[in-house]
């Protein structure tokens, strides 16, 4: 072999050395940014941060989560959006702000669903509808639905001016609601004037008067100490029982190679049961914080 021949050789197994085989490349770190608009210590990200450190430890260190709360990247309003375009690889955000692309998902939010029992609508999102209405929302979004939906507790009214215990006491209320056509018509026809209020913003609205209350679960009420607003009137009307859904942007799930998407699917149904019950105890602790710092709760 003559001398070029040789350096020529020695060049390709150098260069066969540097490139990375498969085994190196199924060692990839993916960073997945998450992001949610409630506080930190709200049920929902106490929930997430069950499933970020399962997931961290399943996937040995191959997924990294950046997780953004309090709105820090979008308003939950805005997560399908981003979805979308890939510029948050996940979010959590509830069937309301999702009704705009596929309707179905506010079929728990219908007149039928109001006050009644929690296992109801429950035994409905994890069953058969539940199945159909996720893989409409993966279609029209082109996004990946991790799972079971999570829970977000029931839907309740809360007012500033006056207490709340007759359907007059309902009338002429500027009442802030979190989005979808079922729940402005729903307070419109109990008389109230529905405004549409992200939740980063209602603390301020309420201060400033552009609100007389707002719908909301009595743990979001507590994580947010709306108390301090001046709302110190509830009526526990249970006029629906929320869910928030996981959502993966395409973007990001079509990045992770088949190993990874197994064990992020695997990974969500390993903690949802944990985050459903830490959803359970935060609202009962919510409702008993409000109660002990002078909200008056009509039942």
């Amino acid at each position: 072999m003559n001398r070029l021949a040789l350096l020529t050789l020695c060049a390709a197994l150098a260069l066969g050395l540097a490139l990375p085989g498969p085994a190196a490349a199924a060692q990839d770190v993916y960073t997945l940014k998450l992001s949610v608009d409630s506080n930190e210590n709200h049920h929902r990200n106490k929930g997430l941060h069950v499933f970020i450190d399962l997931l961290e430890k399943n996937s040995n260190g191959r997924i990294k989560v950046e997780f953004f709360h309090s709105a820090q990247l979008y308003k939950d309003k805005d997560i399908p959006k981003a979805l979308g375009m890939g510029t948050v690889d996940m979010g959590d955000p509830g069937i309301w702000q999702l009704e705009g692309v596929v309707p179905s998902t506010a079929i728990t939010a219908l007149p039928m669903f109001y006050g009644l029992p929690a296992k109801i609508t429950k035994d409905l999102v994890d069953g058969e509808v539940g199945k159909l209405i996720s893989e409409d929302i993966e279609k029209k979004l082109g996004v990946k639905v991790l799972g079971k939906w999570d829970f977000h507790g029931y839907l309740h009214f809360c007012a500033k001016p006056h207490p709340v215990k007759t359907l007059d006491d309902f009338k002429g209320l500027k009442i802030r609601h979190h989005g979808g056509a079922a729940n402005a018509m729903r307070l419109e026809a109990l008389g109230s004037s529905p405004i549409l209020i992200p939740w980063p913003d209602l603390p301020m609205a309420m201060i400033q008067g552009t609100a007389d209350g707002f719908v909301t679960t009595f743990k979001s009420f507590e994580s947010a100490k709306l108390w301090e607003t001046g709302a110190k009137f509830a009526v526990k009307d249970m006029e629906y029982y929320l869910h928030n859904i996981p959502l993966v942007s395409g973007k990001f799930w079509k990045s992770l190679p088949p190993d990874l998407q197994k064990i992020m699917l695997d990974t969500w149904e390993q903690h949802i049961e944990t985050a459903r019950q830490i959803c359970e105890d935060e609202q009962a602790t919510g409702e008993k914080l409000m109660k002990e710092n002078g909200v008056e709760i009509y039942y």
